[in-house]
């Protein structure tokens, strides 16, 4: 008897959290904007901007690794050179 307790409490818990009022949605929305248009739907070709190509996106990303791998290199060398 004393096991079921807790379980018994905790399954009312959840049953009389589930009993809550709703908030009411219905009147958060205006009669402005029930009677709005509703908005056009573009195709997604012309909704999406289009993506760099591949052999941009390429370069772009190579020259980037090259300077920061330049970078590094140029740190490695001063702490290399650095006493210790």
């Amino acid at each position: 008897m004393r096991k079921l307790l807790p379980l018994t409490l905790i399954c009312s818990g959840i049953a009389l959290a589930g009993c809550s009022t709703q908030p009411e949605l219905q009147n958060q929305i205006t009669p402005e904007m029930r009677a709005a248009a509703y908005p056009q739907l573009l195709p997604l070709d012309q909704a999406l901007s289009p993506l760099p190509s591949p052999q941009s996106e390429n370069e772009r990303l190579q020259k980037h690794l090259d300077a920061r791998g330049n970078t590094l290199q140029r740190r490695a060398e001063r702490l290399r050179r650095q006493p210790i």
